[in-house]
């Protein structure tokens, strides 16, 4: 069993060396899709679009088997996809039973907390955290501890540069060691607003103090 934090330009880099591996993108969407991938799946019907481009696609359903043989794919990507789920222990078994190896990438809870939009019917359902010492990944549910202040967008143009703030990126090999965990319980929310008073004050009060010491 393996699993360990890996990043995406490297992961891409080994599938872009192994052209002749059957790769799976698991809930590819459209735009986020991997063009490495030879295989596509998700649960809204993308035939269309796949076909044009003479792709494989399949469509998947919610709560239900996915429709391949075990161990068919070498390799399979789930790129912001688990935090969906309703089910992801049962769904990451299914993973692990049609896959060899792969990759997963999941918001950091920070992430999630921050951005505006991740509700709703198909919204953010989980919080993921990865255990070094036990290479394990915890499975938690998700709070909502902060007022949150940025969107979707503006936070894919920061995970660039914050990557380890932003994003828990994954190689796993035969088995993917999901825990689920009991998470912390808040009684306030927290307001990113008081935050900025309280670093605005402490300039001020900072700021004051330089200006007594020039008149002492």
């Amino acid at each position: 069993m393996t699993i360990r934090r890996t990043h995406k330009d490297n992961q891409k880099k080994f599938l872009d060396e192994n052209q002749k591996l059957n790769i799976l993108d698991l809930g590819c969407a459209i735009d986020s899709r991997w063009k490495e991938a030879n295989h596509f799946a998700d649960i809204f019907d993308f035939h269309e679009y796949f076909e044009k481009k003479k792709l494989k696609f399949t469509k998947i359903e919610i709560n239900k088997k996915l429709p391949f043989k075990d161990k068919e794919f070498d390799y399979v990507i789930l790129s912001h996809v688990l935090e969906h789920i309703p089910n992801p222990i049962e769904f990451i078994h299914e993973v692990e039973r049609i896959g060899k190896s792969g990759y997963i990438e999941i918001p950091t809870r920070f992430n999630d907390s921050i951005v505006i939009g991740n509700e709703g019917k198909y919204g953010h359902r989980w919080w993921f955290n990865y255990d070094d010492d036990k290479n394990e990944i915890h499975l938690l549910e998700r709070l909502d501890p902060l007022e949150k202040f940025i969107s979707v967008g503006t936070v894919f143009k920061l995970t660039d540069m914050f990557q380890e703030s932003f994003t828990l990126q994954l190689y796993w090999e035969n088995k993917i060691p999901l825990l689920k965990k009991e998470n912390i319980l808040i009684d306030k929310k927290l307001s990113f607003f008081s935050f900025i008073k309280k670093f605005y004050s402490k300039k001020i009060r900072d700021l004051i103090s330089k200006i007594k010491l020039l008149f002492q």
